[in-house]
């Protein structure tokens, strides 16, 4: 395990930024992230989605190569 990773030092300080934001209560921090995720639901991906898709390619490509 790296000691000094910059890219996770980077992340945890924006996460106590943002938990100090809501003085560090749990249920308050919760319910910002349910909100952001519904702000953002469209950037969301769903992994069940992916792998049909990635299956259905799949099943496209064996059957144009045959």
């Amino acid at each position: 395990m790296l000691k000094d990773d910059p890219v996770i030092d980077q992340i945890r300080a924006t996460r106590s930024l943002i938990s100090a934001r809501f003085n560090h209560d749990p249920k308050k921090i919760v319910e910002y992230y349910i909100k952001l995720q519904e702000e953002y639901r469209k950037r969301l991906v769903n992994l069940a989605e992916v792998e049909e898709d990635y299956q259905k390619n799949l099943v496209n490509s064996e059957a144009v190569t045959e």
